[in-house]
């Protein structure tokens, strides 16, 4: 196998910066060539035409070269920078906000230090200018509301700096990057309920659960992890041993979230699209469902299908959450066949939620078949007139009823808009005191 020799070796640029800087993170670069360009002049006159003057002009910027040259050295070598994100996870609405260092260790202060960043979060831009004295730190905060959710990357990013005159360039680059994910909202006042399921009400059903329920059936041996709120003190009493309730899931069964993530039947977009709608509302559900201790999976089939199945706890919310982020209605797997396939994993007693701007009616049969195998499904349809699209929803949601499942219309802005704290009334954020105990306060809009 041959190796290229570009692949071998470092080129020249890399090996000179090597050897002048120590490092193989900064180099230095001509910013203003024309001092240059007059110094070959003047010693072509120098040589061609002997005179003093032709001399002190050469000795005289010779030197500034020098000191140009030696200053940015000292920069490249002594700066550095350091980035840190202040909250790993955001949603729309929510403040970004990194917190930057610039250090100095050189001798020589840095007149101006051009932070240059390659992130990919859409409306969040770190590029500033700051001067940093010789032997100094500064310090400071660079923020941004989030207003789009996906999957970003904080950097790779690079601080510049040079000498006074400007005819050379400290470089130094960070390849480093780090994932963010902003999750969307969730609205905790929402019109639409959620399906029964099994049963109306609470019961006891045969099925374990690893998280506290409302339903607790016998109690077993105590485990280190297991928290002392579950330890059932009377039969630790009269056994002699530590014993803890075995839980038991709620009887009103699991929820599956289906999105209809057909590219063909979505309308608007961003924030006023039938894709934004339709993941505010499973969020929105999903954690309202998990507040009351109901298991809770998705099922949306884009491009890259993001399946989740049924769970309980914080987590599971994580979990949905990064997979709504996640989501692009970019599919072109119809809703019949989404359908059909939930159906043979689909337990008799768990309910399922159905969301979708279509009015097609070629996937109703496979919705009447969901309620025949026991199903509870509920239909929740993004009005298309409401999106500027054509279309009767109406006429769907009640043929729908006619076949004895529920559903409910959702027009455009009945979600409302995720409220921006920044916007209104400043925003919050945690303080350390002396004590070590954290305290929240509440910035003024347009702090930094």
């Amino acid at each position: 196998m041959v190796v290229p020799l570009a692949g071998r070796w470092p080129t020249w640029r890399a090996r000179l910066n090597r050897r002048l800087l120590g490092n193989d993170e900064s180099r230095l670069e001509m910013g203003f060539r024309l001092p240059l360009l007059w110094l070959a002049g003047l010693l072509v006159a120098a040589l061609l035409l002997p005179d003093r003057i032709w001399t002190t002009f050469l000795v005289a910027l010779l030197g500034l070269v020098a000191v140009s040259f030696f200053w940015a050295r000292a920069l490249a070598r002594g700066l550095s920078a350091e980035r840190r994100l202040k909250y790993g996870w955001v949603s729309v609405g929510d403040r970004l906000e990194e917190e930057f260092t610039l250090a100095n260790t050189s001798g020589m202060p840095a007149l101006w230090v051009e932070v240059r960043d390659q992130s990919s979060v859409p409306g969040y831009h770190i590029g500033a200018v700051r001067s940093v004295g010789s032997i100094d730190v500064v310090r400071w905060r660079q923020a941004s509301v989030c207003h789009r959710r996906g999957q970003y990357q904080l950097g790779p990013w690079e601080i510049r700096s040079g000498d006074p005159f400007g005819i050379f360039r400290a470089v130094r680059r960070y390849e480093a990057t780090q994932e963010i994910i902003i999750h969307p909202p969730i609205h905790a006042a929402l019109p639409i309920p959620l399906p029964p399921g099994r049963l109306e009400g609470r019961a006891r059903s045969r099925e374990r659960s690893p998280q506290a329920t409302v339903n607790a059936a016998t109690v077993r041996d105590y485990h280190p992890l297991d928290p002392y709120r579950w330890i059932h003190w009377p039969t630790t009493a009269r056994r002699g041993n530590l014993f803890v309730r075995q839980f038991e899931r709620d009887a009103a069964g699991d929820i599956r979230l289906v999105l209809d993530c057909r590219a063909a039947v979505q309308l608007g977009e961003g924030a006023a699209g039938t894709e934004e709608h339709a993941v505010l509302l499973a969020a929105s559900l999903a954690a309202r469902a998990l507040d009351e201790m109901r298991g809770v999976g998705l099922n949306a089939y884009g491009r890259e299908p993001q399946i989740v199945p049924p769970g309980l706890g914080a987590g599971q919310q994580w979990r949905i959450l990064r997979a709504l982020a996640l989501l692009r209605a970019d599919g072109d797997t119809d809703l019949a066949r989404v359908l059909r396939e939930f159906g043979v994993s689909a337990r008799r007693g768990s309910a399922a939620v159905i969301i979708t701007p279509a009015v097609e009616t070629d996937w109703l049969p496979q919705l009447a078949q969901l309620a025949r195998q026991g199903v509870e499904c509920q239909v929740i349809l993004l009005d298309r007139a409401s999106f500027g699209g054509e279309g009767n929803s109406e006429t769907l949601r009640q043929t729908i009823n006619l076949l004895g499942v529920r559903c409910a219309t959702l027009r455009q802005g009945d979600l409302g808009r995720p409220i921006v704290e920044e916007e209104h009334q400043g925003f919050w954020e945690f303080k350390i005191t002396g004590t070590g105990k954290a305290v929240a306060v509440r910035r003024p809009p347009g702090a930094r």
